[in-house]
């Protein structure tokens, strides 16, 4: 079963001290008392953006950048930037995307599903679970298909689908 990243958008202590969350991730709208407490929590706190990344003192960052042949340009001087940060590169569930993204070595790549792209999310992932040595992940804020979940390292989602993930888990169980 893949593990947790969930994004953090009001207090929730539950979610704070849950063993299936590996991380949280934040943006600049996040609620700073909750990712102060997150940043305390023994998981890591990822950030959408570099500046806000490096000025919140997170763990790493979420980039969001078209993926295509200029990517590689856009993104060394990023790297450069993060220290000791994991980096998460979005791509869409395309093969030449995922190739794209994957050249440019992040820690892992993050599909981003929707109910449009799902049957190509559904070719895609598996080969590229199968090709790449790079972890992968999957962006859930919409109702998909949950064979994806098969595919995939880490689930990215807020905290409303993932208490509903959970129990539709649970129920099944």
């Amino acid at each position: 079963m893949p593990k947790f990243i969930i994004k953090i958008e009001e207090k929730d202590n539950e979610l704070l001290n849950n063993d299936d969350i590996c991380c949280y991730f934040a943006d600049e709208k996040s609620n700073k008392k909750v990712l102060a407490l997150a940043k305390t929590s023994d998981k890591l706190v990822f950030g959408e953006g570099v500046e806000f990344c490096l000025e919140a003192e997170l763990d790493g960052v979420l980039i969001r950048h078209q993926v295509d042949e200029k990517f590689a340009k856009y993104i060394k001087p990023i790297q450069k930037q993060l220290k000791k940060q994991y980096m998460g590169i979005y791509c869409q569930p395309s093969r030449h995307e995922a190739m794209i993204a994957s050249e440019a070595e992040p820690d892992f790549v993050i599909f981003d599903v929707n109910e449009n792209n799902q049957k190509e999310a559904l070719e895609v992932m598996p080969w590229y679970s199968e090709l790449f040595l790079i972890q992968s992940a999957v962006s859930y804020f919409e109702k998909i298909d949950e064979k994806l979940l098969n595919f995939a390292d880490f689930i990215i989602l807020n905290a409303s689908t993932y208490k509903i993930l959970v129990d539709k888990i649970k129920r099944l169980d």
